[in-house]
């Protein structure tokens, strides 16, 4: 699980897991990739900002968009 995630630059993230471990996401090729709306619209750099973490998930919007924790620990989310 996340449990603390820091905006970076651009479309980067530092997320913390719960075992310790620090990851540094990119997420401009995911979001740009994407085919959904919904993901689409967190290329606004504005709204790529307004991240939180709900129950150790990455979430944007109101639930709209989130990111699986182990996706993220293991490098394999995609659009």
């Amino acid at each position: 699980m996340i449990t603390q995630a820091t905006y970076l630059t651009g479309y980067s993230i530092n997320v913390l897991f719960d075992d310790g471990t620090r990851k540094n996401i990119d997420l401009y090729e995911f979001l740009s990739n994407s085919k959904l709306p919904m993901v689409r619209k967190y290329l606004d750099i504005e709204k790529f900002r307004q991240f939180r973490i709900e129950d150790g998930t990455l979430v944007w919007g109101d639930n709209e968009f989130d990111l699986n924790p182990m996706n993220i620990y293991n490098g394999v989310y995609d659009a």
